[in-house]
């Protein structure tokens, strides 16, 4: 039997093409824009992470302020390694606790040339995981002697990039900034730690001799343990540990490992969810309407059916069966648009959650269950309305123009209420994050990337400043180029990279607790010059800013404004935790959104290279040169100046740009497609409806125009109609853009998050689309013939 009714809708459905295609389209666009978010929302906020108890996993920071604390705070700092060693030896609610570093090497070796992020980890880092290789073997404590650390385990990905996932790779030698190590293991496919990391390798003690807080620190909980006695104990064995000068010690958080990982997207992961739901229900709702107005005409069908000796159940399970086998065809068409649409998602979520764009078995899932809600959500009054149809078929005669053709007006009508509050809320979201965009665009960067080239540089050696001048003077010598210069960090390079160091102004008294940070960056005079970054007091570092002459500084305006106010800041000594001696202020230079450009600058140190030489550095280059020219040339005098220099990830100053408001961008994108979609199907679904009261009212109108209704009079009383339930469709809207706006306030720039001009002027757009979608069908009102309409009835 359901077989039967399975192809008796197929064979309805290629009967009537132009009903089907739109219904079929409409829910291709609406599973697959909600599939789109959920196949990445799922794995990200509701999926285990893949270790074995991995809700016992978590990762331990010092906090800058004191006491202990939980949760995602902006007073947490990595961990240093007289903490660590403390945390390791006294802690006894942990079974492990391991430690990491990360950084950024070159990789040579059998024709490859590749800049590769490494974590440097303790010997039980993977046990602690449950992590097993899926090829060869992992490193052991051996690893972690000074000078025995030459073995690197590959991420799976890396091991089919550069090696083709080629298993002879295990054994084979390779540099590692130009020292010789050998490939021991490939980790599995799922393996999700770190993200940014592509290799592993042991950690030696010799990779902490610069102190500081550095390490980042994994444990695992004991079964029974509370996140608040795991605290409780850290705390004071971090109190205790050995003394190290500018070092935060005067708090611990402890986080679960995943809410760690998603807490930067949290709030964008949320929006994209409920906005999904919301465009989902919009969808249902609007094929709802469609689905009774077509339930109402076919009404005689299901009459003659039931007097044929049908059941309701079964007239019911019809139009079930007919909404599933729809939901299945648009689920179809939903899943290719999910695969396309996924991609975009990862832009501004964490897409090392997403194993990628192929078929896996959550994506699959995924598009069943809500196709399968679609099924269910959409057949559930059009069943409730064929299940009706003996009485109907009684009062058939009298249902044009009667009582009877508005009997189910209630259920329509809510249904047009609902989706254009539904329109509304992602409406007004775009609206926000759009205005967000615009203010950001007025933001001043404090440099200059038009005509801008950075590149990373790897020198062979670790003190090689003069190697760097004569690059950088070789190349302020080529045709073209108006400046070069060397810097360890770029603006918009956010928070994953960001150095900081802590300081007091020489000959006063250090702070009682933790001293300020600012950011600490190593650069040379010509990336100032190359970048625009302009010069407001005193003077840049120059040739003569070396090792062997007395340490200088040149700080930001807003460090000057923040921990310098009131003085002449050229000429002050500051003392830096990383430095035996005070440097001198020599210069004060513009502001830079070293983070990114919703983030206002709080004060940045920049330290001569001569006196704080980096083997990984940025280059950037200033010229008129096109640019497939002038990265020809920047790699010839890069040869030519030291065969062994490296010059990788060449790109425009201005993509790096673009990047520092990429999520911004992106969730307004994602809100604004949802935006006209919910507008375009809110106003289908109210045209659908006052088409449909038109055309069951034709008799009524008729009488009306015959007894002296103008078509003025007709006209308003359609129009009229559509605008009463547009006004309290808007009402309700208004109150989930509330909420909304309450969930996006943390991303918002420059507006306020009840910005006067969005919510005026997105109720007011949607208005006048929804008088619009009145309008026409208050136009054919108009054009009823009394006669015709009689006629009808005849």
């Amino acid at each position: 039997m359901l077989l039967h009714e399975v192809r008796r809708t197929l064979r309805s459905m290629a009967r009537e093409k132009l009903f089907t295609s739109v219904v079929v389209l409409t829910l291709a666009l609406t599973i697959g824009a909600t599939t789109a978010v959920f196949s990445v929302v799922y794995p990200v906020l509701w999926q285990p992470l893949p270790y074995p108890e991995s809700e016992q996993l978590v990762r331990l920071f010092q906090a800058t302020t004191p006491g202990a604390g939980a949760g995602p705070h902006k007073d947490r700092t990595r961990v240093s390694l007289p903490v660590w060693n403390a945390w390791r030896e006294g802690a006894r609610s942990f079974s492990g606790i391991e430690g990491v570093r990360v950084a950024k090497q070159l990789l040579g070796g059998a024709g490859l040339e590749a800049r590769l992020t490494v974590g440097r980890a303790s010997a039980g880092l993977m046990p602690l995981l449950g992590v097993r290789p899926a090829l060869g073997r992992l490193w052991g404590t051996e690893g972690e002697v000074p000078g025995r650390d030459r073995e690197l385990v590959l991420t799976h990905a890396l091991w089919q990039r550069l090696y083709g996932a080629d298993p002879a790779v295990l054994g084979r030698s390779v540099l590692l900034d130009d020292t010789s190590h050998v490939i021991v293991g490939v980790l599995p496919e799922d393996f999700r730690f770190e993200p940014e990391v592509e290799a592993w390798k042991p950690l030696a003690l010799d990779a902490l001799k610069d102190g500081g807080n550095t390490l980042r620190v994994v444990g695992r909980m004991r079964p029974g343990v509370s996140l608040e006695q795991a605290r409780g104990e850290l705390l004071p064995l971090t109190l205790a540990a050995a003394d190290v000068p500018g070092e935060p010690r005067v708090g611990v958080h402890v986080e679960p490992l995943h809410a760690y990982f998603v807490e930067q997207s949290l709030s964008q992961l949320q929006i994209a969810a409920g906005a999904a739901v919301l465009l989902l229900l919009l969808g249902c709702s609007n094929l709802t309407n469609l689905l009774l107005a077509r339930g109402s005409a076919r009404m005689h069908e299901l009459s003659v059916r039931l007097a044929l000796g049908a059941t309701r159940w079964q007239l019911v399970r019809q139009v079930f069966v007919e909404s599933a086998v729809r939901a299945a065809f648009g689920g179809v068409g939903g899943l290719l648009l999910a695969l396309w649409g996924r991609g975009l998602l990862t832009l501004f979520i964490p897409g090392w959650f997403v194993s990628g764009p192929g078929l896996e078995p959550s994506l699959l899932g995924i598009v069943a269950a809500v196709s399968l809600a679609t099924a269910v959500l959409v057949g559930v009054l059009p069943a409730l309305h064929a299940s009706r149809g003996e009485a109907r078929a009684v009062l058939a005669p009298m249902m044009r123009g009667g009582r009877g053709a508005t009997s189910l007006g209630w259920a329509r009508s809510a249904l047009v209420v609902a989706q254009l509050s539904l329109a509304l809320v992602p409406l007004v979201g775009a609206g926000l994050m759009l205005r967000t965009l615009w203010k950001l665009q007025a933001v001043p960067l404090g440099f200059e990337p038009e005509k801008v080239t950075v590149a990373e540089v790897f020198f062979p050696l670790e003190q090689s400043p003069d190697e760097a001048r004569a690059l950088i003077a070789r190349l302020e010598t080529l045709p073209g180029v108006d400046a070069a210069g060397l810097t360890a960090a770029l603006p918009f390079s956010g928070e994953v990279w960001r150095e900081t160091a802590g300081f007091h102004v020489a000959g006063m008294p250090p702070p009682s607790g933790m001293p300020p940070r600012a950011g600490y960056v190593p650069a040379s005079a010509g990336a100032f010059r190359a970048m625009g970054i302009a010069l407001k007091q005193g003077r840049l570092m120059d040739a003569g800013d070396t090792a062997d002459h007395p340490p200088v500084v040149v700080v930001s305006e807003a460090f000057a404004r923040r921990y310098l106010p009131g003085r002449e800041p050229v000429g002050v000594r500051l003392q830096l935790d990383r430095d035996a001696a005070p440097r001198e202020v020599i210069g004060v230079v513009g502001d830079v959104p070293m983070e990114r450009i919703s983030v206002a600058p709080s004060g940045d140190l920049y330290v001569p290279l001569g006196q704080d030489m980096r083997k990984s550095l940025n280059l950037a280059v200033k010229s008129s040169l096109p640019a497939h020219q002038l990265l020809a040339l920047l790699q010839e005098e890069v040869r030519a100046a030291d065969p062994n220099l490296r010059l990788l990830n060449v790109r425009p100053l201005d993509r790096v740009v673009e990047a520092g408001s990429a999520r911004v961008r992106v969730l307004g994108g994602l809100l604004a497609a949802f935006a006209l979609l919910g507008a375009v199907l809110a106003s289908v679904g109210l045209y659908g409806l006052l088409a449909f009261w038109v055309t069951q009212r034709t008799r009524e109108l008729g009488i009306r125009s015959a007894l002296g209704a103008t078509p003025r009079g007709l006209l308003r009383l359609v129009v009229t109609q559509g605008l009463r339930l547009t006004g309290l469709g808007l009402a309700v809207g208004l109150l989930g853009a509330g909420l909304l706006a309450r969930a996006l306030s943390a991303m918002l720039y420059g507006i306020t998050p009840h910005d006067p001009l969005i919510f005026v002027g997105a109720p007011a757009l949607l208005f006048l689309t929804a008088l619009a979608a009145s309008w026409i069908p208050a136009v054919a009102a108009t054009r009823v013939s009394p006669a015709e309409a009689l006629k009808q009835d005849a």
